[in-house]
């Protein structure tokens, strides 16, 4: 007696053959595996994307906070907008200073000054990693430069966005 198989034969060929379909389970155990789908989120290869991420995240809020929250008039127009968008996207990065911590950093000639002359200085003392530097809500400053800028301020700065 001819033994039967368990195979389902399709309605259309390939090349010259047959395809046959089979239904198969494969059972993982997890037990004896290493799983290759979850990682540690202490990887020390994390530090990067976890890095740049801070920086983004925190670059693109110094933004928008300049043209967000109450009342209704603000001193960036949308083509600066848009302009410190690009930094970001770019790969500049915006730090936000508030006015003390900007006079404590760099001077307090600069609460008297306008934002093109303090970019000036900036360029002469930072290099030309300083791309930009203005004034925004709250008198605060924003400062967008590269990330090769390491000198203080700028290597400990704290991206805290949260």
């Amino acid at each position: 007696m001819p033994t039967t198989r368990r195979y389902s034969n399709t309605s259309y060929r390939t090349t010259n053959r047959r395809r046959w379909n089979t239904t198969r389970t494969n059972q993982w155990n997890t037990s004896y595996h290493y799983n290759p789908t979850t990682y540690s989120k202490n990887t020390p290869a994390f530090k990067q994307p976890r890095t740049e991420c801070d920086w983004r995240i925190a670059s693109y809020q110094a933004v928008y906070n300049q043209f967000s929250g109450a009342g209704n008039r603000t001193v960036f127009s949308p083509a600066t907008a848009n302009k410190w968008i690009r930094f970001i996207n770019h790969g500049y990065r915006v730090y936000q200073f508030t006015s003390p911590q900007f006079s404590r950093y760099f001077g307090a000639k600069w609460n008297n000054e306008n934002p093109t002359a303090c970019f000036r200085w900036l360029r002469r003392k930072f290099g030309v990693g300083i791309k930009a530097v203005t004034r925004g809500k709250n008198n605060t400053w924003l400062v967008a430069a590269t990330p090769n800028v390491t000198r203080r301020p700028f290597q400990n700065y704290n991206w805290n966005w949260k």
